[in-house]
């Protein structure tokens, strides 16, 4: 047997302690750019900006937030890049057939006065899965929490809450609505009434689109809402609705945000954003799920999916069956996590959570997940990357990586 230094013996052995330690978890990397001179080159605009000394998560390296544990990349490697400039924030990011990746990312202009404030939402492209992006619009949309579907023709679906709220304003009583048939080059717009947005839309097998949202939120802890959800049905890009009502067995009203998909069962899985009974805050929200077997009309009791301050969650189902969830921490260490469900979302894996990125702050998450031809996954998210530089202090960032 040739002989080892002790320092590639000690490497080797802290390896594999990390990951008898942490399961399927990814850890973070340590080093503050990736490995290669690629990776250098296509984060060097970031080194100037990023306090690394405060804010651990760098930039390739990756997921799990616990500075003592040492990461070797060989074994969780993933690629995270930087999407447009400092001050964007709540993304969301889909691929096209053509293997184009196209991303919405919302941008605060930080004005002081309410009737002048406002998110713009900007639009980028990447052809090379996520390594480069460029912008290619800017839409006619004021708002922010974005959603982006494509649809089998190639059509793609915005929606986003409204946030302008100077003259003219229908913040509160709708939702932005646009639609692009050039990839997001150019977009047309329209309202839908009511005041929940979704963190996305479910293609339907004929093409259509259902939308499952609130179907009246009250976050006032008087529950004078509705407990229901609002099945939202169009069959022409989004520029036309019906309306449904899908009964949920219970009596609760402070919800909102949900993410929904069609499970290849045929079963319809939903995530709720969830006001704690009796609380008032983002510290006290949790997400509970629920399933419907008779296409939206009725849904089961709403079962608790993740631990309290974890929000955000957005459900894919991959490849394999499995059912991913990924999701805001509203808790310290603030970050962008994801569990995963082996039985169709009725279970997850709580206690083994692959970590994403780190936050400096609350300003954190919203993250979208969408799995590519090589089963990998592609993650768009928002974090706090600069806390001492304000106003702009959110980053767009995208992470491609894999579950064991």
């Amino acid at each position: 047997m040739p002989r080892r230094s002790a320092r590639t013996i000690i490497g080797v052995l802290m390896g594999l302690l990390v990951l008898t330690a942490t399961g399927w978890s990814v850890l973070q990397e340590t080093l503050p750019v990736g490995p290669t001179p690629a990776d250098q080159q296509r984060n060097a605009d970031l080194l100037a900006g990023y306090d690394y000394s405060k804010y651990p998560s760098a930039i390739t390296g990756y997921t799990g937030q616990d500075r003592q544990r040492i990461v070797f990349p060989r074994f969780a490697h993933a690629v995270r890049t930087r999407v447009g400039p400092r001050g964007n924030y709540k993304a969301a990011v889909v691929q096209m057939k053509d293997g184009r990746l196209v991303l919405a990312a919302c941008r605060d202009n930080y004005e002081k006065d309410p009737a002048k404030r406002r998110f713009s939402i900007f639009v980028y492209e990447s052809k090379d899965v996520g390594l480069n992006w460029k912008q290619i619009n800017k839409t006619p949309l004021f708002g922010k929490e974005p959603s982006l579907t494509v649809l089998p023709d190639g059509w793609l679906v915005l929606t986003a809450q409204k946030t302008f709220r100077g003259p003219g304003s229908r913040a509160g009583k709708a939702i932005n609505l646009a639609h692009s048939a050039d990839g997001g080059r150019t977009w047309k717009t329209n309202d839908l009434d009511g005041t929940d947005y979704p963190r996305n839309m479910i293609v339907e097998p004929d093409g259509s689109l259902l939308m499952i949202r609130a179907q009246e939120s009250d976050w006032s802890g008087k529950n004078q809402g509705s407990p229901h959800l609002q099945l939202c049905r169009s069959k022409d890009h989004g520029q036309t609705w019906t309306f449904a009502t899908g009964k949920i067995d219970w009596n609760e009203s402070a919800f909102g945000e949900v993410s929904s998909i069609r499970l290849k069962n045929g079963r319809l899985l939903a995530a709720l954003r969830r006001q704690i009974p009796k609380t008032h805050g983002e510290g006290f929200e949790d997400t509970v799920s629920c399933q419907s077997d008779d296409g939206g009309r009725t849904w089961s009791k709403p079962r608790l999916m993740v631990n309290t301050a974890e929000v955000h969650v957005f459900l894919a189902q991959l490849a394999d069956g499995r059912v991913l969830a990924t999701y805001s921490d509203y808790h310290l260490p603030y970050g962008v996590s994801a569990i995963v469900s082996t039985d169709g979302g009725r279970t997850w894996d709580r206690d083994h959570p692959a970590r994403l990125v780190l936050s400096a702050d609350l300003y954190v998450g919203w993250p979208v997940t969408i799995q590519l031809a090589d089963q990998s996954l592609l993650t768009a998210y928002a974090i706090t990357a600069y806390i001492e530089q304000p106003p702009q202090k959110t980053v767009t960032e995208v992470v491609r990586w894999k579950l064991p």
